[in-house]
């Protein structure tokens, strides 16, 4: 029996999920160096660096439109999805086919059917890595604490780079995860909402980055103050999102203790309850309403006149 060959959207789904999601985390990963070269004590080394790989990103753009081009020329049902990743490309990281939108391709996964299988293996998938960048970032901390107080860090250039790199791998990290595990989920809004803090994380230093482009071009109009306030801002905002970090990375370690695994199980349990005393009550009042508008059948009418008859008789 011949069998149905795929349609070209599949076909094209097939041959660039590859390409693209390497593409995605390239893509990351500039970002990331970024914002590390960003906290970078040398101010003008910092931007000028900083502009070269946001630069590199920008170059990246054409590759991701050239999909959502070549998906829109084959008539792919999810064209739209792909012109919209176009213009934020870490989001291909995790995307859906263009044909059901119900598929994903991950490395060491493949293709897989989105359902709530694969949001647990995925979660579980991430919980060692995340573990991991959890146990790194409590040092980096007390290191970069160490280094504002005990010792000038411009006379060890090496402990600069391994704070900034760690930082930029716990950022990489944040933002690869929220991406992967928002693309999994349906309702979007109510994952953002439970999760706000990692997307604060991730949004955060970018803002910075904005305000440091800002502060590099006052430093070419010699605008000494204000760019000398912008930079004072920048290094307000990065300590803010280190103790945002230092916060959520103490709350994922305290989620491996068991006890505390057992509090959340039954949080979880508790609000999954109450969604579904909600849905039941939808189901009581549509039932109600159903009741309400439907009409005596003729079948009632007809059994029930011959009881009258015989009260008659």
């Amino acid at each position: 029996m011949n069998q149905t060959p795929p349609s070209k959207t599949i076909q094209l789904d097939q041959f660039m999920a590859v390409p693209m999601f390497c593409a995605s985390l390239l893509f990351l990963v500039l970002v990331a160096a970024a914002v590390q070269e960003f906290t970078s004590d040398s101010i003008y080394q910092s931007s000028e660096i900083s502009l070269f790989f946001f630069g590199c990103t920008l170059a990246m753009f054409p590759l991701f439109l050239g999909e959502a081009i070549a998906h829109y020329r084959l008539g792919s049902p999810h064209w739209k999805s792909a012109l919209k990743r176009a213009f934020l490309p870490p989001l291909r990281l995790a995307a859906r086919d263009h044909e059901t939108g119900r598929t994903m391709w991950l490395p060491m996964m493949g293709w897989h059917e989105v359902d709530d299988d694969l949001h647990e293996e995925v979660e579980k998938a991430f919980s060692g890595p995340m573990i991991v960048v959890a146990l790194m970032i409590l040092p980096l901390l007390c290191l970069d604490f160490m280094s504002h107080f005990r010792f000038n860090i411009n006379e060890y250039p090496w402990i600069q780079v391994i704070i900034e790199t760690g930082y930029s791998i716990t950022w990489l990290a944040f933002t690869a995860e929220f991406i992967v595990m928002f693309s999994l989920v349906d309702k979007k809004f109510t994952y953002v909402k439970k999760h706000w803090v990692d997307l604060l994380i991730i949004c955060l230093p970018l803002v910075a980055f904005l305000r440091m482009v800002q502060f590099s071009r006052l430093l070419r109009l010699q605008q000494v103050t204000k760019a000398t306030r912008i930079y004072r801002l920048r290094g307000l905002s990065l300590r803010v999102w280190r103790g945002i970090v230092a916060l959520d990375v103490l709350s994922r370690l305290m989620r491996i203790d068991p006890q505390r695994r057992i509090e959340l199980m039954e949080e979880l349990i508790s609000e999954k309850e109450d969604e579904i005393k909600k849905i039941r009550l939808q189901i009581a009042e549509l039932q109600t309403r159903l009741d309400l508008k439907s009409p005596i059948s003729p079948s009632h009418i007809s059994s029930a006149a011959p009881a009258k008859d015989t009260e008659a008789a």
